[in-house]
């Protein structure tokens, strides 16, 4: 059983000789447009003075530029580099100048803005020509190239004027470029409308045959604003459907106008796109094939966005003719909206000059990368390499490269780091997460049976030998929404382990575990989460190796009286700033774990102390014993921390994060004196109403006195008669809920 679980945050404080990074990820996916009447740059910055006291260094926020989707867009759908909400109306995360204060706000309580940035793609920019892809649909030939996707572009045919097309019935010829039978029975809708006949919303599926005069069948007619509902046919037959779109004098402006056709898979996803395209449009009125005529336009001019920076156009954007591309894999595979050619100059000038505006005039620290296995690692080598020379140094710069491969993120790093100059290199440190760590640990955390002695194996430093310092470990973030995913059982497991071992990485704290959501505040972890950064800076920064002291095939010893091996990981750090050793356990047993286990001898000796800083074994230290035997006991599904030295008047102590709606003003209770010698007061700012009861309890956990009090309001009069001196722990109970407070007696 645990003696003290829940109790206060020690006090102290301490001075860290070398400083630590703690990422906050501090928003959610989908996060509240507005909560409790606030954007979210104001919310989030009124947690600034929280979030620094509870030791993190850095603040994760989401894309800051306007998506295509406005006000209500997260931001990845990226349109304008330059507007954060000045320009058109606020972004998301509010105007620029709540943006602006945010950052202000977090910079003077001593944390650091990482920004979310979008280098793979752009969206929703204006139609222009664009021949390249035209040449590519029409020539497709499906040889080691990917079909180009069918909702990011339109055809147009010239109407009226000097086009020569008049009124009269024109047919359109369509079918499978490649006829890859890998295409068959899948769907896309064709919709043609005039500047004088817009689309109307109603709706037919095609009747077969239709292959029409190719195929010596009949044809279907498709409405102008109507759209139908059409399936690649078989290759076995004629493959083609002919549609007659009947244009009359008044659906036109014969002085000049467009017919416009769009042809979209019902299913817009790399997997799913098809080479489907007009071949051929026979002319009623000229008596001729005139798909020469057909216009093919993309979505991708940016040069008239209302910042008036950050211009591109179809050359920026693959395929533009220039470097060679598949439209294929993960590199240039179309994934998102219109994908960057980062390997055109053009890309790179403009995206690096928007990256250094954030740092040098909207006031980020570093970035957060999107989907980096999307584009070339040199890219962003290159890109550290111009904000160097710009005197720019990003203090945190981390890319999301989403596999579960160590080797695979070790490849991108090496290809990053390959890239810069060796200047740059000695101040800029790329970092990537760690997601094969993180999915060892699920495992660990939520499926029965699973050894977790392999989480000491499976992250990319002990797996590659990544540096910690190129990583980012993390439990949780926005992507994981399936059930699969989610880690459902106590991931304060998985955060006891990146929380207290420095050799992984970086930790990333994610804002669900330490708020909970806006409709369960309570359900959090925040207490733990904090207890566990104040270990790690008192006494784990700077640790310069760590023994895994139960890994599979470990030389040392241990005999368990409960609990597992294969539901334990036991782990000794060393070399820390603080000069002590650290030894950490963490129970995924549902079991009490119980055993006597050898330890690392280098600076540890028989008759060493090691304090339980967190109170979790029931005695309030250990003593490594003759043969370097020590004796651990934590909860089931809990952990504990043990600190070489008597470290019993220095406690981290850790309390269940208080309900917003708490019953108490801050502070909640207060005792004075404090040290005290034979009583003390103790001062409740509470309801009147309610009734309190005090406990005093020793660091073994046992209750040593007990006092009902009349009021949760008042000051008290508490004479404990205490016979030891030493630390002592005053639990308040109202209304259900505990207040926690440290006591000394000298």
């Amino acid at each position: 059983m645990k003696k003290l679980s829940f109790l206060l945050l020690c006090l102290f404080v301490f001075e860290i000789a070398a400083a630590q990074q703690f990422l906050f990820q501090g928003w959610t996916w989908q996060y509240p447009v507005l909560y409790a009447g606030k954007r979210y740059a104001q919310r989030i910055a009124d947690k600034a003075p929280q979030l620094s006291q509870a030791g993190f260094t850095h603040i994760w926020v989401p894309p800051l530029s306007r998506g295509s989707g406005g006000s209500g867009s997260m931001g990845y759908d990226i349109q304008d580099l330059y507007d954060l909400g000045q320009y058109n109306g606020m972004v998301r995360a509010g105007t620029r100048a709540q943006i602006d204060n945010m950052i202000d706000k977090f910079h003077q309580n001593g944390m650091d803005v990482v920004a979310d940035m979008v280098y793979n793609h752009r969206d929703n920019g204006a139609p222009e020509n664009n021949n390249v892809v035209g040449n590519w649909i029409k020539n497709y030939n499906g040889q080691g190239t990917c079909p180009y996707p069918s909702g990011s572009f339109r055809c147009l045919l010239p109407l009226g004027g000097t086009s020569g097309n008049t009124a009269g019935t024109y047919y359109f010829k369509f079918s499978s470029a490649t006829q890859n039978a890998a295409y068959l029975g899948r769907t896309y809708e064709v919709t043609m409308w005039t500047n004088t006949v817009p689309i109307s919303g109603s709706s037919t599926i095609e009747s077969e045959p239709n292959g029409g005069g190719d195929c010596a069948q009949a044809h279907d007619t498709i409405h102008l604003g109507e759209k139908m509902l059409v399936t690649i046919d078989n290759v076995s037959g004629c493959a083609t459907d002919e549609f007659a779109v009947v244009i009359g004098p008044n659906d036109f402006n014969a002085a000049g106008d467009t017919l416009y056709i769009i042809m979209p898979n019902t299913t817009l996803s790399l997997g799913y796109y098809t080479d489907h395209r007009i071949y051929g449009i026979w002319s009623g009125p000229a008596g001729a094939d005139i798909v020469n005529n057909l216009q093919y336009q993309t979505y991708t001019d940016f040069n008239h966005q209302p910042s008036g920076r950050g211009g591109m156009n179809y050359l920026n954007f693959r395929p533009n003719g220039l470097n060679p591309t598949s439209l294929c894999g993960d590199y240039d595979g179309m994934w998102f909206f219109y994908d960057y050619d980062q390997t055109y100059q053009g890309t790179k000038d403009t995206l690096y000059e928007w990256t250094r505006w954030m740092h040098q005039d909207v006031g980020i620290n570093g970035m957060r990368v999107d989907a980096i296995k999307h584009f070339p690692p040199y890219f962003m080598g290159d890109m550290f390499d111009y904000l160097y020379n710009k005197n720019v140094i990003p203090s945190m710069a981390v890319g999301e490269y989403f596999d579960y491969n160590a080797f695979t993120l070790k490849g991108w790093l090496d290809g990053v780091l390959g890239s810069m100059d060796a200047s740059t290199k000695t101040a800029i440190q790329p970092k990537i997460f760690d997601f094969p760590l993180r999915e060892s640990m699920r495992k660990a955390c939520d499926e029965f049976g699973y050894d977790v002695r392999n989480v000491f194996k499976e992250s990319t430093h002990d797996k590659a030998g990544v540096s910690g310092f190129n990583l980012v470990t993390f439990v949780e973030n926005h992507d994981y929404d399936n059930v699969g995913e989610i880690i459902h059982n106590d991931p304060k497991l998985a955060y006891a382990y990146i929380l207290t071992n420095n050799q992984l990485g970086v930790p990333c704290v994610f804002e669900k575990d330490y708020y909970g959501t806006p409709t369960d505040t309570a359900n959090n972890i925040r207490a733990e989460i904090n207890g566990l950064i104040e270990a790690h800076k008192k006494y784990i920064t700077g640790a310069n190796w760590v023994d895994y002291l139960n890994k599979l095939g470990t030389t040392y010893t241990g005999y368990y009286g409960s609990g597992y091996p294969n539901t334990t990981l036991l782990y000794q750090l060393s070399q820390t700033n603080s000069g002590r050793d650290v030894i950490v356990a963490i129970n995924f047993a549902g079991d009490t774990l119980d055993v006597a286990h050898t330890i690392n001898g280098t600076n540890l000796q028989p008759g060493d102390t090691l304090t339980d800083i967190f109170s979790e074994s029931g005695t309030p230290y250990e003593i490594v014993d003759n043969n370097y035997f020590m004796h651990f006991k934590v909860a089931p599904r809990s952990f504990g921390v043990w600190v070489e030295g008597n470290l019993t008047d220095s406690l981290i102590t850790i309390i269940p994060s208080a309900n917003e709606n708490s019953i108490f003003a801050s502070p909640v209770v207060s005792l004075a004196p404090n040290p005290f010698s034979t009583d003390f007061t103790l001062t409740l700012e509470g309801k009147a109403n309610l009734s309190a009861n005090v406990e005093v309890l020793n660091l073994e956990g046992k209750k040593v006195y007990e006092e009902k009090l009349p009021s949760a309001k008042g000051s008290y009069a508490i004479k404990p008669n205490l016979s030891v001196n030493g630390v002592y722990i005053v639990v308040v109970s109202v209304n259900g809920r505990k207040y926690y407070q440290k006591l000394m007696q000298n």
